[in-house]
């Protein structure tokens, strides 16, 4: 019974991993991505991060957010991740999303989210920063370079509201 159990442990911990962009030993150039937020309140932010690259699933600050903030009660602590990509062509997906410390809390507020995908090169040795803006009439999701401020290829915009469902939330 006991190798079965561990057994099932392995299998389903498997399913959990994440792609790592930069892979063991990798000798090239690397560029690094920032996550940012708007604080609402000590239980809800805004968070803007990179979600995927090339479409595959990164550890990102959602997840790491979650984490750090399970088992806090209606105390969300963020934490905001750098990740560290090669610095080659590739296609960034960065979303802006609110969050709150407690999942029940977002089925009675509103929730915003605006996502989509950047493809770029990201220049060698040089820092970016994920930023965006969430609200009732307008949301956006960005890329900046860190040390200008200059947005990387577009913004991702919905004018309108981009207030997520209740079974979307």
């Amino acid at each position: 019974m006991r190798l079965i159990t561990v057994l099932l442990v392995a299998l389903l911990s498997g399913c959990a991993t994440t792609y790592q962009p930069v892979p063991e030993n990798y000798q090239g150039d690397i560029a690094t991505f920032e996550s940012t937020e708007e604080q609402h309140s000590t239980s809800k932010s805004d968070l803007f991060y990179l979600a995927k690259v090339d479409g595959k699933q990164i550890y990102s600050t959602l997840s790491a957010t979650r984490n750090a903030t399970y088992g806090k009660g209606f105390y969300l602590k963020t934490q905001l991740i750098q990740t560290q990509v090669p610095a080659k062509q590739a296609t960034f997906s960065i979303i802006g999303r609110t969050e709150h410390a407690a999942p029940i809390q977002a089925f009675t507020d509103k929730v915003y989210e605006v996502k989509g995908n950047v493809s770029f090169i990201p220049m060698p040795n040089k820092e970016y920063v994920v930023k965006g803006k969430l609200g009732p009439k307008y949301s956006a999701v960005w890329i900046e370079h860190k040390d200008t401020g200059e947005i990387v290829d577009k913004k991702i915009e919905i004018s309108g509201s981009a207030e997520l469902g209740f079974f979307e939330k």
